[in-house]
């Protein structure tokens, strides 16, 4: 299988691009953010991503800055020709086709299901996309995720692998009679570890100890990594505050000079503006002195017309008064009666809520002393709990305090003393008399005939009384050795059982069983006090005591002559009672409030309606009486109605002539545009105003800035945040050791609960064959690595380089365990390729970024080497230029 070219089309920031991929090397080059992963994602979402897909995985191809669906099509070989898939992600609408050689066109789900032939993979689909970031994962290398265990990888094509392998003539290993001894071993580390109901952790695993270190060491990270930019943002706040108070003094001379020549000829214009205003204001005054004239003769003409309405409109107000005077007297009468039948309502709802409070303060004290003795029962529960859990911590106290380490170390002496008296007994020599006339003694003891006796050490055997022979075991020093070496693994073995105050294995093996029994049962009973609210029972205890002493004292004050009830139910009948007839008090109370508003409002209404009539009354009297006096003030003034009309036409002329020097001097004015002159000047000086703001913002900034370095920059941020890296990567370390331990013994449990088979290493030394190749690309021709092959993938990947010890994968560094994961999965497509037409594609997206610019060199060798053997290399650089060294065909983006 292998890719020819990529378009994509209104997916995420692309809106058409086209990638033509090499046979053998690609390398896809840009700078970040320029859409290489995009495009890395969109290739993996046609061949495996169903087209109707909904949902988070269809919003997120969606492109925000191209107004269509999300459009991508791959020419690819697969199945001995060239293939088309060409998808629309568009939800239920999606659509999906797929051409190939001999004409071959189909559509939506024929077409998924071809594609799925060709690749020999399912296809994700649904809302979710489910099992998408898993197809393939082998192939593509996404970013950020090209040091992660590749075992993972390998297991989901564990089958394929094994087949692939087994026929190159390697066989897996059936089941030995052993496996039942290490089976009962497993099964008691596993014990140790989980919960068998559950099949979880226990509480007090070494894994889940570890998580909870794990989880407090990246907590603190946390908070180092915040102070860290805190001090980071203060220096560039500095750097930004100086080079921003450079700009500004460097604008100001210039803006300065603009500003005072701006203002030299707007003094121009104000010198034309004063003579503008001179003559202004004697055509103003022209002007004023005709519309005076103008209005007074206006004015005296409309008052003398309002005199006469006046006069007609007194008539018929007048009459209306004396109306509204009776209607007011009858609002009074009414509203006085409606007050007294309020008062009375008032008076009786008093009375009902003093009996209606006491019954439900009787009510209080019965509900909360019930409660109070209900919280007794719960404490007496909760000590007899409690005192349980002591005497199982009692019991704790008496077993001798053994680990499951401590009790490996036991069984691994108990192991040694029996392989050492083993040995010894294998080095002894066996001496048998069958016949004999002469008398024959080892060591002076006679030996009688058909008796058999086992020699340890040297031994004289005389044969009457001429013949001796000297025997000695095992040649005589071996033996001696292998008698020392196993009398010293007795004693080791029995000072290990004495510190321990223990007799036997079995005994150690039956008290950390009855401590682990022990400890479960405390935890269980600790849990059922908290559950039980053990820990604040006493407090709320204490405070439903003193709820009932208040509702006791809030029942003594609200008590009244009427009897108090004898129990619960009695006060809550005497409560119900009380609150209905309360609420037929309170409605007759509304009924009566409703009737005195009222009443209130039409008293209130008539009598403003009768004040509001004698208020205009009077006024329209009084305007009258001032319309009379104005007319007369005004002829007086203003004379008679020819003289009016004299002076009209003189102050006509006048206006004219001041009208047409004013338009003169407006004109002069125009020609200088003032307006401009005074929005350059307001611009200059709003600049200079900006100009100086920035300077003193500028200075506030790097004057805080410089103070929040001297507060926080007491101690070295780095070192804290190495420090605190250090300590959570060395808690992960611990808790990925422990969890893959338990893990480890979790699937051998399994594994032998089922009896399933085991691959053996040579099964997957073709395997490792292939990742050696690669390995010594990079680390030179002595370096190897080692794998184990589970159900589950690759397990103790190991790499071995000359002169330095081997190296579990989880120990590598950063780049190492980038370069090795590569190295597997170029040898695992190596082997897959066979079923794929001899040829698989690899797409790196910056999978190196923990590499060392010598080590990217280097690596280009093996990229190259697996593009030798038949793989197609896709490497995606931020840098392209790092890999000038492959020969690749570059294409760049962005």
């Amino acid at each position: 299988m292998r890719l020819l070219s990529l378009t994509v089309r209104n997916y995420r920031i692309h809106r058409e691009v086209t990638v033509a991929f090499d046979r053998a090397r690609t390398l896809l080059g840009g700078p970040n953010q320029s859409g290489k992963s995009t495009l890395a994602e969109a290739a993996h979402r046609v061949l495996f991503l169903r087209a109707k897909t909904g949902g988070a995985v269809q919003v997120e191809m969606v492109s925000k800055l191209h107004m269509d669906h999300p459009e991508v099509a791959l020419d690819f070989e697969a199945g001995g020709g060239e293939w088309r898939i060409e998808k629309r992600f568009a939800g239920t609408k999606g659509t999906a086709r797929l051409s190939g050689p001999g004409g071959i066109a189909l559509k939506d789900d024929e077409a998924e299901t071809k594609l799925s032939e060709l690749l020999q993979s399912e296809l994700a689909g649904g809302r979710g996309g489910a099992k998408l970031g898993s197809l393939w994962a082998h192939l593509w290398v996404w970013q950020g995720c090209s040091g992660d265990d590749p075992g993972e990888h390998a297991g989901r094509h564990k089958d394929t692998l094994v087949r692939r392998l087994q026929q190159d003539g390697v066989a897996a290993v059936m089941q030995s009679a052993i496996d039942q001894m290490v089976r009962d071993r497993i099964a008691v580390d596993y014990l140790a570890l989980y919960t068998p109901a559950s099949g979880k952790l226990k509480a007090t695993s070494p894994p889940e100890l570890a998580r909870a270190q794990c989880e407090a060491a990246e907590a603190a990270l946390t908070q180092t990594t915040e102070a860290l930019k805190r001090l980071e943002r203060a220096v560039d706040e500095h750097a930004k505050a100086g080079q921003q108070l450079a700009d500004a003094e460097a604008a100001l001379p210039g803006l300065q000079k603009q500003l005072l020549e701006a203002e030299a000829k707007l003094q121009e214009v104000a010198a034309l503006r004063q003579q503008e205003e001179a003559v202004k204001r004697t055509w103003e005054a022209a002007s004023a002195v005709l519309k005076g004239i103008l209005d007074q003769d206006t004015r005296i003409r409309e008052l003398q017309g309002k005199i006469a309405a006046a006069r007609e409109a007194l008539q018929p107000a007048e009459a209306g008064e004396a109306r509204l005077f009776t209607a007011e007297q009858e609002a009074a009468k009414l509203a006085r009666e409606a007050e007294q039948a309020l008062r009375d309502k008032a008076e009786s709802i008093r009375r009902t809520r003093q009996l209606h409070d006491f019954a439900a303060a009787a009510v209080a004290v019965f509900e909360k002393d019930a409660a109070c003795s209900l919280l007794t029962g719960r404490t007496r529960e909760a000590a007899a709990v409690e005192k349980e859990r002591q005497d199982l911590q009692a019991r704790l106290a008496k077993l001798p305090v053994l680990t499951a380490q401590d009790l490996k170390g036991l069984r691994k002496l108990d192991q040694e003393a029996g392989q050492a008296r083993a040995a010894l007994q294998a080095m002894a020599t066996g001496i048998e008399l069958l016949a004999s006339d002469l008398t024959v003694t080892v060591d002076g003891v006679a030996l009688p005939a058909g008796e058999a006796r086992i020699l340890t050490d040297t031994a004289e055997l005389v044969i009457g009384g001429g013949t001796r022979l000297r025997i000695q075991p095992g040649g005589g020093t071996s033996l001696a050795e292998a008698r020392a070496r196993s009398q010293g693994a007795e004693r080791a073995f029995a000072e290990a059982l004495g510190r321990h105050a223990l007799a036997n294995l079995d005994e150690a093996i039956a008290a950390q069983e009855q401590r682990q029994s022990l400890e479960g049962q405390a935890a269980q009973l600790l849990a059922r006090w908290k559950a039980m609210g053990g820990e604040s029972l006493a407090t709320e205890l204490a405070a439903a005591s003193s709820a009932v002493a208040v509702a006791k004292a809030e029942l003594e004050r609200r008590r009244t002559t009427a009897p108090e009830p004898a129990d619960l139910a009695g006060a809550q009948q005497l409560h119900a009672a009380q609150r209905e007839e309360l609420q037929r008090a309170e409605e007759a109370e509304g009924l009566a409030r409703r009737a005195d508003e009222q009443a209130r409002k039409r008293r209130d209404a008539a009598l403003k309606t009768l004040e509001e009539q004698r208020e205009k009354l009077a006024r329209d009297r009084q305007a009258l009486r001032d319309l009379e006096i104005a007319v007369q003030v005004q002829e007086k003034d203003h004379g008679s109605q020819e003289a009016r009309e004299k002076a009209l036409l003189e102050a006509r002329g006048a206006e004219r002539e001041t009208a047409l020097q004013l338009d003169a001097v407006k004109k002069s004015l125009a020609g200088l545009s003032p307006d401009l002159l005074t929005a350059d000047r307001d611009r200059f000086q709003r600049a200079i105003k900006v100009q100086e703001d920035n300077r003193r913002s500028a200075q506030d900034a790097r004057l805080s800035a410089a103070t929040l370095l001297k507060l926080d920059g007491s101690s070295d941020p780095q070192a804290d945040l190495l420090h605190a890296t250090a300590r959570l990567d060395a808690a992960r370390r611990d808790h990925d050791h422990e969890l893959r331990r338990a893990k480890a013994i979790e699937k051998l449990h399994k594994l032998f609960a089922s009896s399933g088979e085991a691959i053996d290493r040579s099964l997957v030394q073709p395997l490792a064959d292939r990742v050696s190749g690669y390995i010594q690309c990079l680390y030179g021709p002595g370096a190897e690595v080692r794998i184990a092959l589970t159900d589950d993938g690759v397990a103790e990947l190991e790499l071995l380089c000359p002169g330095m010890p081997a190296f579990g994968f989880d120990t590598l560094s950063g780049g190492t365990r980038e370069q090795v994961a590569a190295a597997l999965r170029l040898a695992m497509a190596e082997i897959l390729a066979a079923d794929h037409d001899g040829c698989l594609p690899l797409l790196f997206d910056d999978a190196f970024a923990y590499a060392d610019p010598e080590r990217v060199q280097v690596l280009q060798r093996m990229l190259d080497l697996a593009a030798a053997r038949g793989l197609q290399v896709i490497v995606l650089a931020c840098n392209p230029g790092d890999y000038s060294g492959l020969g690749a065909v570059e294409v760049r983006v962005g």
